[in-house]
C-alpha cells in the first residue's frame, strides 16, 4: 500500500488532469448556495472529500441544455420549456481542488447551483463490492436485452449474503466516458473504508471514431492510477485492478483460441506492476484455460472440439430469435451469455479467494444446500450445481424430494444440452406471462418442438412455419427461420409437476433438438415395462428410447408408472444423463477441463 500510495503522489505530482480552472468562489462550512444570475459556468475551490451538486436550471424561452460537471456531461440535452425549473442533484468529487460546472445552451439557464460536502462514511459491518466496468460486466434488462449477460450481474452468486454488490457497470464506456458520467464519482461519494472496487476497461478505450470514449495510453493509465485507484485508496476502501475479459477468436490454422484485447491488457499490468495495487488478469487466466485442454494427451480431437464449442456457447453468439435486440442473430465473441458470464465471474471469485485478503472470506465457488446431506443424490447434485445453476426452493434447500415442476425440468435439460431459449413474444408462448422465470426456455422449446402437444393444454396439433424475422433488402437476403406452432394451445402449465411420461418426451425432444441426425438410438432393447399398455402413446416413443440409452429406467416391479410424478434429485439425473448425447463432453469432464 505504501508503494502504491507514494507511486500515486509522484504521478499526481507530474501531471495534471483535465484543464484546471481558475476558481470563482472559495467553499465554506459544509452547504453553500450559489446564484448564477445569469451565468453559465462556476468554479469552486473546495476541500479534499466528496460532495453532492444541486442545479437549477430555467429559461424564459424553450431551449436545450447539457451541463458539465468537471468537464464531464452529466445532464444530457435536457429540454427546458419557458418558465419552468429543472432541479437535478449530481454527485461530485473535486478535481485538482476544484468543483466546475458549465452549462452549454444558446441562453442563459443557470440559475442555482447548490454544493453540499457528503459526510465522511464508517466502515460497515461487512464489505460491499463495487464494480465499475464495461458492456462485459453490466447487469442487464432481459426484457429488452436477453440473452445478454455481464460477468457483475451474476458476482454476487460467489459471494456470501453479508456482502452487497453494487454492478455501475454500463455498456459502451471507457476509462474516460465513464468518469466523464458521472459514474465514477457516484461509486467514489458512496464507497465506505473497508469496500472494494473491482475496475475493469480497455474494451472502448482504443475507439478512435468516437472521441467521447476514446482514451490513449497513457490518459487510460493515468486515469486508473490517479482517479480509480487513488481516488478508492483516499475513502478506505481497496481498488482491484482486472484486466479487460478474453474474447472467443479462434485460430483455426494452429487449433487454439487467439490472444485478445492486447492494446489495453499490457497497459493495465504495467500499471498493476507500476502501483502494486491488488490485480487479477482475467484475460490471461481466460486464455489459459480456454487454450488448457488443447496441450492434454489424454483428450482426442472429439473432446477438444467439444471444449470449443461449450466455450463459445458461454459468447452472445445466437441464433435467429434468441436474442431480443437481434432477432435475426448474432456473432458476437467479445459479450456474454449467462454461461459465460457466470464461468468468468467464478473464475474471479476464484482468484479473490487464492490471493485478496479479506474479502476471499466472502467467497463462495461452489453451491452448498443443507438438506441434502447422506441423501442419494448428495453427489450428483453437488457435482451438477454450478453446471446447471440449481437453484434452491427455499434458500440453502434443495428439496430433492420434492416434486420437480413441468418449468424446472424444461430448464434443466435445456442447460445440460446446451439448448438456447428465445426471446420471449407475446401471443407466442402459450399461458406464458411476460414476467415468468422460465418465459425464454419455454419459447424456445415451443419454437423447436420440444413440447409435445398433448403438454399444451387445449392443443390440436402442431405444424412448422417459415417465420420472416428481416425482410430482403438490395444488399442483403431475407432472414428467416423455421418454427414449430401449437395451434390451438393455450396452457403449458408450467409451474404443474411434470410426469414421468411427460419427462420423457421432454428429455428426449431436447436431446433430438441438439443431436440432430448425430443420435442413434441402439437396436437392441430390454423387455417391456409391465404396465406398457399404460404409457400414453404420445410419450411411448420417447420412454423406450431413454430405455434403450440408459437414462431412464422403471421400477423393481417392472412399471414404469407414467403418470407418477419425479422428484427434484431425479430430474438432476435425467439432465446430466440427457447431456452426454447433445453433442457436449459429458459435464464432470468439462469441468475437469476447465479447472485445468
Amino acid at each position: 500500500m505504501k508503494k502504491l500510495m507514494a507511486y500515486i503522489t509522484a504521478c499526481s505530482l507530474l501531471m495534471t488532469g483535465i484543464s484546471a480552472f481558475a476558481a470563482d468562489e472559495t467553499f465554506d462550512g459544509d452547504e453553500q448556495v450559489y446564484d448564477m444570475a445569469g451565468e453559465n459556468e462556476l468554479t469552486v475551490e473546495v476541500p479534499d472529500g466528496d460532495y453532492t451538486v444541486t442545479v437549477t436550471l430555467g429559461s424564459d424561452t424553450d431551449t436545450q441544455a447539457t451541463v458539465y460537471i468537471n468537464g464531464g456531461a452529466r445532464i444530457k440535452s435536457a429540454s427546458l420549456e419557458a418558465g419552468e425549473d429543472m432541479t437535478q442533484e449530481q454527485p461530485a468529487v473535486p478535481d485538482n481542488g476544484t468543483i466546475t460546472v458549465t452549462a452549454e445552451s444558446e441562453v442563459s439557464v443557470l440559475k442555482e447551483i447548490k454544493i453540499e460536502r457528503i459526510p465522511e462514511r464508517e466502515a460497515g459491518e461487512y464489505p460491499a463490492i463495487y464494480i465499475a466496468g464495461d458492456s462485459t460486466a453490466q447487469t442487464y434488462n432481459y426484457d429488452t436485452a436477453y440473452p445478454q449477460t455481464g460477468w457483475g450481474q451474476v458476482f454476487a452468486d460467489y459471494f456470501t449474503d453479508e456482502t452487497d454488490v453494487r454492478n455501475i457497470s454500463i455498456g459502451g464506456r471507457s476509462t474516460k466516458s465513464f468518469r466523464n458520467d458521472g459514474r465514477l464519482d457516484r461509486i467514489l461519494t458512496q464507497i465506505r473504508p473497508g469496500d472494494y472496487l473491482f475496475i475493469q476497461f480497455g474494451i472502448n478505450d482504443g475507439a478512435v471514431d468516437k472521441p467521447e470514449r476514446y482514451t490513449s495510453i497513457e490518459d487510460y493509465k493515468k486515469l486508473l492510477t490517479d482517479y480509480y485507484i487513488g481516488e478508492t485508496i483516499k475513502r478506505g476502501a481497496t481498488p482491484i485492478l482486472l484486466t479487460p475479459t478474453a474474447a472467443a477468436w479462434w485460430d483455426g490454422e494452429n487449433g487454439r483460441f487467439m490472444e485478445s484485447r492486447q492494446d489495453y491488457a499490457v497497459p493495465t499490468r504495467e500499471v498493476a506492476e507500476e502501483t502494486g495495487v491488488d490485480f487479477i488478469d482475467i484475460n490471461q487466466i481466460m486464455y489459459d484455460t480456454y487454450n488448457a485442454p488443447f496441450d492434454s494427451e489424454t483428450l482426442g480431437d472429439a473432446e477438444k472440439e467439444q471444449w470449443k464449442n461449450d466455450i463459445r456457447s458461454g459468447y452472445f453468439i445466437c441464433e435467429p430469435l434468441e436474442s431480443k435486440a437481434y432477432p435475426e442473430g448474432t456473432n458476437d465473441e467479445t459479450h456474454l451469455k449467462e454461461k459465460g458470464a457466470r464461468r468468468i465471474a467464478k473464475m474471479i471469485a476464484g482468484e479473490v479467494k487464492e490471493n485478496i485478503d479479506g474479502l476471499g472470506d466472502y467467497v463462495v465457488l461452489e453451491r452448498r444446500f443443507d438438506d441434502i446431506s447422506d441423501h442419494w443424490a448428495e453427489d450428483f447434485i453437488n457435482a451438477y450445481a454450478d453446471n446447471l445453476n440449481l437453484k434452491g426452493r427455499n434458500g440453502s434447500s434443495f428439496e430433492p424430494e420434492s416434486e420437480v415442476t413441468r418449468a424446472e425440468l424444461l430448464k434443466m435439460v435445456m442447460d445440460a444440452c446446451g439448448i438456447a431459449g428465445h426471446a420471449y413474444r407475446e401471443d407466442e408462448c402459450l399461458d406464458t406471462a411476460a414476467d415468468a422465470w422460465y418465459r425464454f426456455y419455454l419459447q424456445g422449446a415451443l419454437d423447436k418442438g420440444i413440447i409435445p402437444a398433448e403438454m399444451a393444454e387445449g392443443c390440436t396439433g402442431t405444424e412448422t412455419q417459415t417465420k420472416t424475422i428481416t425482410e430482403a433488402t438490395e444488399e442483403s437476403e431475407a432472414v428467416t427461420a423455421d418454427i414449430t406452432v401449437y395451434t390451438g394451445g393455450k396452457s403449458f402449465n408450467g409451474d404443474t409437476p411434470i410426469t414421468r411420461g411427460e419427462a420423457a418426451a421432454v428429455v428426449y425432444g431436447c436431446i433430438k433438438a441438439a443431436a440432430g441426425d448425430e443420435l442413434e438410438i441402439p437396436a437392441e432393447q430390454q423387455g417391456d415395462f409391465a404396465d406398457e399398455d399404460e404409457i400414453p402413446a404420445e410419450y411411448l416413443d420417447a420412454v423406450k428410447a431413454l430405455r434403450a440409452l440408459n437414462i431412464l429406467y422403471g421400477y423393481d416391479d417392472g412399471e414404469f408408472k407414467a403418470d407418477k410424478t419425479i422428484t427434484r434429485a431425479e430430474a438432476v439425473k435425467l439432465a446430466s444423463e440427457a447431456s452426454g448425447y447433445c453433442g457436449f463432453a459429458e459435464l464432470e469432464a468439462l469441468t475437469a477441463a476447465q479447472q485445468g
